[in-house]
């Protein structure tokens, strides 16, 4: 599952399938990575005919277009459940049917083939944490010892109950969700309460948030998502709106100053609601200002809104269950007409 994060901006193969069969257990991911969803990952095994079938689907970017990739990879499996002629596990073999035991194996990234110590070094509950080439993970398991969730650095993996129906992340990037009604602020139906003023929030001068936005704005002379969105502090000469609210909010924390991401949506020209992301700046008295160094347009109602606030580089498991609730169709986006 590591391996997806770091093919998630690159071209891949076409698109593939788990085997089929009665017998064959299948289970599916979100894949979000600092809350927002970005693909899916499908673990499917054969036990009849001992093969274990690893999916990814995916947001993919190239020349500032937004679309989806899959790339697959099938292992045939040799006593226990090691990779026929290797002694390497499947990694999300390994982390799917647990919950593992303590100690060490040699696993294997399944679509880039790198195999390297696997570790789970503490039990609590059905909570297993371990390390996975070095790198800390914690997943947690059901009752019939099936993984639920993994967290993983910036990545969380959420699993989806058998027969929910799920919009694949790529498409709410590419196409949006539909808005209901023609005039109005924007709002969610049935609604989620949104924090507006975090404690965490320093007191800025409007003015000097303003110039840094303009800033980071002039900063970026390619406006299309690309690999500085998944960057720590949105580096890079190209990037969409995630990179800019992340340069944004590294160059505020530089500064003393912390400030808020904001997951939200955006809605354009009477076009569908497109995720989108902003910052929120603390004002002196008590206050807040928004600001979009994407577009350096003002943040409105009518255009804008906010779906969850949060700490950058803090985990944002608020805003990616919300997302989750969107990709099921659990809220919809909705126009609110003023009260006359």
């Amino acid at each position: 599952m590591l391996a997806l994060v770091s093919v998630l901006l690159l071209a891949l193969p076409a698109r593939g399938g788990p085997p089929a069969g009665p017998a064959a257990e299948t289970a599916r991911f979100v894949f979000s990575w600092r809350g927002v969803p970005v693909g899916t990952v499908t673990l499917s095994l054969a036990p009849e005919v001992k093969r274990f079938t690893y999916t990814s689907r995916h947001l993919h970017t190239r020349g500032g277009q937004v679309g989806e990739r899959v790339r697959e990879a099938t292992v045939e499996l040799g006593p226990g459940e090691t990779v026929v002629g290797r002694p390497s596990v499947p990694q999300g073999l390994w982390l799917w049917r647990g919950p593992p035991a303590p100690g060490c194996v040699t696993g294997r990234e399944e679509l880039s083939g790198r195999e390297g110590p696997h570790c789970v070094t503490a039990v609590r509950g059905d909570t297993v944490e371990g390390t996975m080439f070095g790198q800390p993970f914690a997943a947690r398991y059901d009752e019939r010892g099936r993984m639920v969730a993994l967290e993983v650095g910036e990545s969380r993996f959420s699993a989806v109950p058998p027969g929910v129906r799920l919009r694949p992340p790529p498409d709410l990037f590419a196409q949006g969700l539909p808005v209901e009604g023609e005039v109005g602020p924007l709002a969610f139906a049935p609604p989620w309460p949104v924090e507006v003023r975090p404690a965490w929030l320093t007191d800025w001068r409007a003015g000097e948030a303003r110039a840094l936005a303009a800033s980071v704005h002039a900063a970026f002379p390619e406006k299309g998502p690309g690999a500085a969105d998944w960057n720590e502090n949105g580096e890079g000469e190209a990037g969409g709106c995630l990179a800019h609210a992340l340069r944004f909010a590294a160059r505020a924390a530089a500064r003393g100053q912390k400030v808020a991401l904001v997951h939200g949506l955006l809605v354009v020209d009477g076009g569908p609601a497109r995720p989108h992301a902003w910052v929120r700046v603390g004002l002196a008295g008590g206050g807040t200002l928004e600001l979009d160094p994407t577009s350096l347009d003002d943040v409105t109602p009518r255009t804008h809104l906010a779906l969850a606030v949060a700490e950058p580089g803090g985990p944002s498991v608020e805003a990616g269950e919300r997302w989750l609730a969107l990709l099921r169709g659990e809220h919809r986006v909705v126009r609110r007409p003023l009260a006359r």
